[in-house]
């Protein structure tokens, strides 16, 4: 399967508004995000503007991203918990658009809760920058 570059571009943008749902663009959020940036072939420059307006772009959406490919939605979900836990912690904020996201994309809560409790329990979570659910679609 590969990305449309609509694809990757709903990518990025849910990545952003995530980071943004918390109002706090902690370093390793930022790391992150850059490196997506690359893998997705985003221009750097670009996706530096982007997480440097995050906090104030008022013409980012947060409606829930609505991607073309079930295996993508989960991909990005999987990815947005990493995302969301490298502060350890994940946001109400975070969490109800994570949700919202679940259900565009026809993913029960119920495989929500499991992926976090995966997560949160340490059985996924090893070196975040190192085992992205995105890297097996590039």
């Amino acid at each position: 399967m590969a990305f449309s570059l609509s694809d990757r571009g709903m990518y990025y943008r849910g990545l952003l508004v995530l980071t943004g749902r918390d109002r706090i663009i902690e370093p390793r959020e930022r790391d992150l995000l850059l490196r997506i940036g690359d893998m997705l072939d985003f221009d750097r420059s670009f996706c530096e503007a982007a997480i440097n307006d995050l906090l104030r772009n008022t013409q980012l959406t947060h409606d829930p991203i609505v991607f073309s490919d079930p295996a993508i939605a989960t991909c990005f979900l999987r990815d947005a918990i990493r995302l969301a836990l490298v502060d350890d912690d994940v946001h109400d904020h975070e969490l109800i658009w994570l949700k919202k996201v679940a259900r565009a994309n026809d993913l029960s809560e119920e495989w929500l809760s499991a992926e976090l409790a995966a997560f949160d329990s340490g059985r996924r979570r090893p070196d975040v920058l190192q085992c992205l659910d995105l890297q097996q679609y590039l």
